[in-house]
């Protein structure tokens, strides 16, 4: 009777293991790296220009202190031995004031830049992930790996590359390579 008992207990033990390991070969695995998809979306060339522009605009308004600051360091250098007492520490004053204001407007215009990156690249990784999920739900995979944040520690042949399925489904178009002998 034990014997019958323990019988049934490896046989049923046995099924489930059957069961999983059919399950497990029946999942279907993707690869995907989002940042591909988002850099051949049109969307993120003009993302890429309003940064440019924002990014001019905010280093020129870097300059333009620290291009204040330097002139006034250099007459302060060039003066310093003609100021009174009181005229040096107003000079020493309006220069750290300068130096802080400078300190203070980077790390403002970094958070700005920072900000409208977001609000701009948001969007395009959305619309990637919808595709993503869309691929995902339509030809049954059950999980897709992003691999930007590096390789993965093993990749089966089995795995399928989704990158050409996001891409027909988002209507994308490789872009042209940068022509290297424009460059010089």
């Amino acid at each position: 009777m034990d014997f019958m008992k323990t019988f049934a207990k490896l046989t049923l033990a046995a099924a489930f293991l059957f069961a999983g390991s059919a399950a497990v070969q029946a999942q279907k695995f993707g690869v995907i790296n989002v940042s591909e998809v988002v850099m051949l979306m049109p969307e993120k060339d003009s993302a890429d220009l309003k940064l440019q522009a924002l990014q001019k605009e905010l280093t020129d308004q870097l300059d333009a202190v620290q291009v204040e600051f330097n002139t006034k360091l250099q007459d302060f250098q060039k003066n310093s031995a003609t100021y009174s007492e009181a005229v040096s520490q107003m000079k020493t004053k309006e220069l750290n004031d300068l130096q802080t204001r400078y300190q203070e407007l980077s790390q403002v215009a970094a958070q700005q830049y920072q900000k409208t990156q977001a609000e701009l690249l948001t969007p395009l990784f959305e619309k990637a992930q919808k595709a993503i999920d869309k691929i995902g739900n339509d030809n049954g995979f059950t999980l897709i790996f992003n691999t930007e944040s590096g390789p993965l520690a093993f990749q089966s042949s089995s795995v399928t590359d989704v990158f050409p399925l996001i891409k027909k489904e988002l209507n994308l178009k490789d872009k042209p390579a940068a022509d290297a002998s424009a460059a010089n």
